[in-house]
């Protein structure tokens, strides 16, 4: 008798495909054992009963991981995984947001301008030394000529 009160065999909507499936297979190797050890006989090799069991649940753990319950159980439990992904990337969002924490998108944005700047103030730097070279030049070709 279960303790916390639900009906046996009630499990959360998430888990029930799983339950579903570890029943039936369990149902199912139980079947498939039987069958083969019917077969089982003094003189059968231990390779063959091993290979013959590698066989039955190769094809069962293939007949499974390709049904449509495994899928949609999958399918859900991935949403699940993305859906609480994004939920813990808002909330961290919002927490460094509240607490005025920068953020990696906030850094990227700081490199950017920073890098920006940088281009800036190095096309200035050339511009005057180019003008301060074209000064040089005209002051030098001035004294040479004023000897």
């Amino acid at each position: 008798m279960s303790e916390n009160n639900e009906p046996a065999g009630s499990f959360d909507p998430m888990v029930q495909p799983f339950v579903d499936f570890w029943s039936s297979y369990i149902k199912q190797a139980n079947d498939a054992t039987r069958a083969m050890l019917e077969g089982f006989d003094e003189g059968t090799d231990v390779k063959t009963w091993q290979q013959r069991w590698f066989e039955a649940v190769s094809k069962s753990m293939d007949v499974y991981l390709r049904s449509p319950a495994f899928l949609h159980a999958m399918k859900q439990n991935t949403d699940a995984v993305i859906k609480a992904k994004q939920q813990a990337d808002d909330m961290t969002a919002e927490f460094a947001r509240n607490a005025n924490i920068p953020t990696a998108h906030d850094i990227s944005g700081l490199f950017e301008r920073l890098h920006s700047v940088e281009d800036v103030i190095l096309g200035r730097l050339d511009r005057i030394e180019g003008r301060l070279s074209t000064l040089e030049n005209q002051m030098g070709v001035g004294q040479a000529s004023g000897s």
